[in-house]
């Protein structure tokens, strides 16, 4: 493999730090296992020399994170096998584990390369060795060109396997007649009564049943979410950029309303903040989709950064599309957690699927699946099916979906355009708001549905209630019991999805879901490494005390102090030393310190505040200063309302530029340093 180079100045600072982090780690590594320390030091000379010849985002970026899954498949077989990858050279003798980190395996596997009885598995063994392989993965650097248009490729690739949306989803303004003839349920369907046909004998029956059972599944879902109107949930823009800017940067004037969205969302009762606006900016002679739209509203691919060879794509969604996608994401969220949905869906706390994984882990009766691309992989006519007992939210999806997306490559060939415009056959892409609610709703069916299958149960909600702590669906992220691990993969592939096995669970004592690592119910995910301070951007300071603060809290001491004294002196003096859950910018410590100690012991300048009689000390503080530019029509009532400020705060409208972080040294009262909650400051 063709050495990875180092670009620009900031990647050769990340590269000295990253060798820097590493020589920490094996310092911790030695203070855990001082009777090993001549091997480690063996191990830290291999893992450099390795670095000089084929570089250090190769090494750290690349090769480690590789090595990584081949260990956690190890874990999930109880088998580890030398394969041809780097650093994976056997020495002489009988020994069948890699030479490299050899003493740290030979705690997790034996000589042969079995894996030890649980009770024999030294997990802090493998916590170490996860951390040197996985502790670079998420380390911030720029992708190149050619694997961001590799993934553009593999994106227009996904969506062209997908099944061609309905007449439905293109109709301007359907009638719900056509709702019921064009959606007859996931076991009407002829899409996926064929794939049935392509399965073994053996297995269509049951997956026939799987499909006649998430008919049934879906309609108590949707049901219990009880009916949607828009006037009842607050319409917002999100937080993101949107595909085409609006006229002088005001999100809240709207120009491309389509008779899609004037269909299920009437411009006059969504788009103005009362109905006099809309008759001042329309006229007498009333809506009229011309005057807002010349052209099919279209959503926008923009890469961001993921890990350093694959990047994640992302779309950024017409604005008045996501105006109303916000509305129905409120819904969506808000009734799903008061039914008993919220029993295993959480859309924001992954807390549930977390400890569903450390119990996976530990009793073995759990599993965790993973899926590959599965925003991309929602085809419309899974959610029409999924919808079709509640017309209202079908139609409102269906209105505030869009059908197309520009796509700019990177790397263009002979014969391919720089820019190209892909009529989508997915739902949605990841940037709709409707995204995450609708993949969590789809896939929590599915799993239901496979469960009461293979367990010969009717599906009743009194059934399904009964499952509460046996099922967790996070986005794509899915916790489900072993014995119906093998009907929801297969369910799943007829419904379009594709399971990525390398990053799910299901045999031995290993398991992963929602950022949490686990083995026979201890947490071993270690702490990722991301970038170092730079001067130009004063949020790598919050960053950098993040980093340390999270190899802190897994006791790993000299890393932490090793990535904490990077943060420049003129800030480091200001740094107090903070209690684990404060919320505020400062090193963390397990002994609750006094208010006012720096992080390196000594005081922090203090003065006596007379007015509010309270002693304050100086801290680093990052502060945050936007401007806006004046909105001069009537849309900024349209802003208030939307945005419905604190009456005794000060509020200005106006389209708001990106803010700019500041670095700078404030008094905070003594209080502020041990609170257990953050404390947020206005510019």
């Amino acid at each position: 493999m063709p050495k990875c180079r180092v670009r620009g100045e900031g990647d050769q600072a990340l590269a000295r730090e990253l060798s820097r982090v590493y020589v920490a780690v094996f310092q911790d590594l030695t203070y855990a296992y001082p009777d090993d320390a001549g091997w480690f030091e063996k191990d830290q000379a291999r893992l450099f020399r390795l670095v000089e010849q084929r570089g250090p985002f190769q090494v750290f970026l690349v090769d480690l994170p590789a090595l990584g899954k081949h260990l956690d498949q190890a874990l999930a077989s109880r088998a580890y096998r030398c394969q041809g990858l780097p650093l994976q050279g056997k020495g002489p003798g009988h020994v069948q584990m890699p030479q490299f980190l050899r003493q740290l395996y030979l705690r997790v596997f034996d000589e042969s390369g079995s894996l030890k009885e649980d009770y024999d598995v030294d997990t802090e063994a493998l916590f170490f060795l996860r951390q040197i392989l996985y502790g670079a993965k998420r380390a911030g650097v720029q992708c190149s060109d050619e694997a961001v248009e590799k993934e553009i490729t593999a994106f227009i690739q996904v969506d062209a396997s997908l099944p061609i949306p309905e007449e439905y989803w293109s109709e301007e303004n359907p009638p719900s007649t056509l709702i019921v003839e064009t959606f007859r349920g996931f076991s009407a369907s002829p899409t996926y009564a064929q794939k049935v046909q392509e399965l073994p004998a053996e297995k269509r029956a049951e997956t026939t049943r799987f499909l006649v059972n998430l008919d049934i599944v879906s309609r108590l879902m949707v049901s219990s979410l009880g009916p949607y109107s828009y006037g009842d949930w607050k319409m917002r823009h999100g937080p993101g950029v949107v595909s085409v800017p609006p006229p002088r940067g005001n999100k809240y004037k709207f120009v491309a309303w389509s008779e899609r969205l004037e269909s299920v969302y009437p411009l006059a009762d969504c788009g103005f903040h009362d109905w006099l606006s809309w008759v001042d900016d329309v006229g007498p002679r009333g809506f009229d989709a011309s005057d807002y739209n010349e052209e099919e509203p279209c959503s926008r691919l923009i890469d961001v950064p993921k890990t350093f060879l694959k990047p994640r794509l992302i779309a950024a969604e017409p604005g008045e599309h996501m105006w109303c996608q916000q509305n129905l994401k409120a819904f969506l969220y808000s009734r799903s957690q008061k039914s008993w949905v919220g029993e295993f869906v959480r859309f924001n706390d992954q807390t549930l699927n977390q400890r569903l994984c450390l119990e996976g882990s530990r009793t073995g009766r759990l599993a965790t699946i993973d899926l590959s691309s599965a925003s991309d992989r929602v085809s419309c006519h899974a959610v029409g099916n999924l919808f079709r007992s509640r017309q209202e939210i079908l139609q409102a999806l269906r209105a505030s979906r869009t059908r197309q997306i520009r796509v700019s490559h990177r790397v263009v060939r002979d014969g391919h355009p720089k820019e190209e415009i892909v009529a989508l056959r997915k739902f949605s892409t990841m940037g709709s708001a409707c995204t995450f609610p609708v993949e969590s709703l789809m896939f929590l069916a599915a799993t239901l549905a496979a469960i009461l299958t293979v367990r010969e149960r009717r599906v009743s909600e009194r059934n399904i209630r009964d499952l509460a702590g046996e099922v967790a669906v996070f986005g794509d992220d899915i916790v489900v019991p072993i014995d119906s691990r093998e009907l929801l993969v297969r369910g799943l592939e007829v419904l379009d999805f594709k399971v990525n096995a390398q990053k799910s669970f299901w045999t031995g004592r290993f398991r992963e879901s929602c950022g949490v690592d686990s083995y026979a119910g201890i947490d071993v995910t270690p702490a990722y490494y991301k970038s170092p301070y730079t001067k130009s951007k004063p949020e790598s300071i919050a960053t950098v005390v993040e980093v340390s603060n999270n190899f802190y809290a897994r006791f790993m001491v000299r890393t932490s102090a090793a990535i904490a004294s990077s943060i420049p002196w003129h800030a480091a003096r200001h740094m107090p030393m903070v209690p684990m859950d404060s919320g505020i910018c400062g090193v963390t410590s397990f002994v609750v310190p006094e208010p006012g100690t720096r992080a390196d012991g000594k005081a922090l300048l203090k003065r006596y505040n007379h007015q509010l009689q309270r002693t304050e000390y100086k801290t680093t503080c990052l502060s945050a200063k936007g401007e806006c530019t004046p909105i001069t029509d009537n849309t900024a009532l349209l802003q208030f309302f939307t945005e419905e400020p604190h009456p005794f705060s000060y509020w200005k409208s106006g389209v708001k530029r990106r803010p700019r972080l500041k670095e700078k040294a404030k008094y905070l009262g003594a209080e502020a340093l041990v609170s257990s909650k953050p404390v947020f400051r206005t510019p």
